[in-house]
């Protein structure tokens, strides 16, 4: 099982290597979204056949979801290299992307079917979800780039990492789109989520919705003290803090707080 999940984890592992390449010698970056896109393609095969198996969403299980995420990563990239033609943003999402499309691999992605967790309303909620998650990803590995860059210039050092980097103009308005789409996609998927238990669980709260909602407010605080002027370092440390949230969330509340998010 997952031949072709491995298929993906190889073609990012390539796409890693031509991209830490292209910081040194930037025509060598040419080859790196194709074998991302290849990636893609097998990756999101081996979760349609894991569906199948599964005879619900695919990542209803944590080796499932931890692969969408990576997938979804992936597409984030993508973006991206097409819209902002930013290449050094490759070999610090990219160890992201393959990270978690191996963990989507090496973790547990039978079980039974679970009642209501087929159709429409909890495959989008859930898909909401990890496309969220995605998206606060992208903002955590922008906030870092922005502290690398605002410390080589504070301390005077323009070396090849240095001239690599987009501005910090430029990785600022860039995590400000990230965190937005965070902010949107995941208040969609609590809404669909809520209209979800409401039918399934009968109104109980779980403890994954109080997370959900702590992390709506962490997010929401960075673009209101964003637009207010706060300073570049604070909004990447708010965004890193976010993140945090966003991954123990993930993890650590849904393997042991919730009572219904569980992965089974």
């Amino acid at each position: 099982m997952h031949l072709l999940g491995w298929v993906a984890v190889l073609f990012y592992a390539a796409a890693e290597a031509l991209a830490i390449r292209s910081l040194v010698r930037p025509k060598g970056f040419g080859a790196a979204p194709a074998l991302v896109v290849a990636g893609l393609v097998a990756q999101f095969a081996d979760l349609q056949l894991v569906g199948r198996k599964l005879g619900s969403v695919p990542y209803r299980t944590l080796g499932g979801s931890m692969a969408l995420f990576g997938w979804m990563l992936g597409l984030a990239y993508l973006v991206l290299v097409l819209r902002h033609r930013e290449r050094a943003i490759g070999p610090f999402l990219i160890p992201l992307l393959l990270a978690f499309s191996l963990l989507g691999v090496l973790l547990p992605s039978r079980a039974p079917a679970a009642p209501g967790t087929r159709g429409s309303l909890f495959a989008f909620h859930v898909t909401f979800a990890i496309l969220a998650d995605a998206a606060f990803a992208l903002s955590f590995v922008l906030s870092i780039l922005y502290l690398i860059q605002n410390r080589q210039i504070r301390r005077g050092r323009t070396g090849v990492l240095f001239s690599r980097l987009p501005s910090l103009e430029v990785i600022g308005r860039m995590n400000r789109t990230s965190v937005t789409i965070g902010l949107v996609v995941l208040s969609l998927s609590v809404a669909l989520g809520m209209a979800w238990a409401h039918r399934v669980w009968n109104g109980r709260v779980d403890a994954k919705l109080v997370w959900a909602f702590l992390t709506l407010s962490v997010y929401g605080l960075l673009l209101w003290m964003d637009r207010r002027g706060w300073e570049g370092p604070r909004v990447a440390l708010l965004s890193i803090v976010g993140f945090v949230l966003v991954l123990f969330s993930y993890t650590f509340v849904n393997l042991f707080l919730s009572q219904e998010h569980v992965f089974r």
